[in-house]
């Protein structure tokens, strides 16, 4: 088993290799996956979703040596997802624009959140939302620095388990004077040893759009080994790994 957080960025449309493998992703399902999947309406909602949780199980078997089918995948009482038989493991995942971040910690809470960076209308407006203090991060209304508070936001709720409405006033955020990406100082009432987050931007596969990315962990630093293609078990194509922004990689 591997230790520390990892991250897999991974693209959910098909591949200009190879296209993904919807029956072979069906077959490694939980019979309540398979049955949630069959609710969808829309046919297109019910191929990404068996894709994302096919994915998700590909990452898990890869982390914890199993096969994809055997991962059991439960929910803790505030809807996250929880590891039954690895209780000292931790999963997160987001979607956002065709893409999947999928998160994994052993021994430490991890949250994840994944955006599609565009325009925002009254983007202080919309934090403040959730976050009073958002006046204190400064002007907003660069993309880059709203997604970067808002998935920092999200990852952090995420890792504590508390959910934006309950959880978000608990996040503090601040801006390092002269950045352009916001950064997380801490999260309050939430123990006593230290949370950290790392936001990085990356440029989708065969796209000029980006995505803003979050992780957040507890401990002093987030060493996160971020890997932009799916894992062995998921089969993606390396061709389609989506690519960092040049210069914009580092922790946050």
């Amino acid at each position: 088993m591997r230790t520390g957080a990892e991250g897999w960025l991974i693209a959910l449309d098909d591949g200009a290799e190879r296209p993904w493998d919807d029956e072979g992703c069906r077959a490694v399902l939980s019979t309540e996956e398979s049955r949630r999947a069959d609710r969808f309406a829309r046919p297109a909602s019910a191929v990404t979703y068996v894709r994302v949780r096919a994915a998700v199980r590909g990452v898990l078997a890869q982390v914890l040596g199993e096969s994809p089918a055997d991962v059991r995948i439960s929910s803790a009482p505030g809807g996250g997802p929880v590891l039954p038989e690895h209780p000292d493991w931790y999963v997160s995942w987001s979607t956002s624009a065709g893409v999947l971040l999928v998160g994994v910690c052993r021994g430490a809470p991890i949250g994840v959140d994944v955006e599609l960076i565009r325009p925002v209308e009254s983007p202080a407006k919309v934090l403040r939302t959730f976050y009073p203090s958002a006046f204190a991060l400064g002007d907003l209304r660069e993309p880059e620095t709203f997604f970067s508070a808002w998935t920092l936001l999200e990852a952090a709720v995420k890792a504590t388990g508390r959910g934006l409405a309950r959880g978000a006033r608990q996040v503090q955020l601040y801006r390092p004077p002269g950045a352009r990406r916001c950064a997380l100082a801490g999260i309050r009432d939430a123990g006593t040893a230290p949370w950290s987050g790392r936001t990085e931007r990356f440029t989708l596969p065969r796209s000029s759009a980006r995505v803003m990315t979050a992780v957040v962990t507890r401990g002093t630093t987030a060493p996160v080994r971020l890997h932009n293609q799916r894992p062995q078990d998921t089969q993606q194509p390396s061709a389609d790994a989506l690519r960092p922004v040049p210069g914009t990689g580092a922790a946050s």
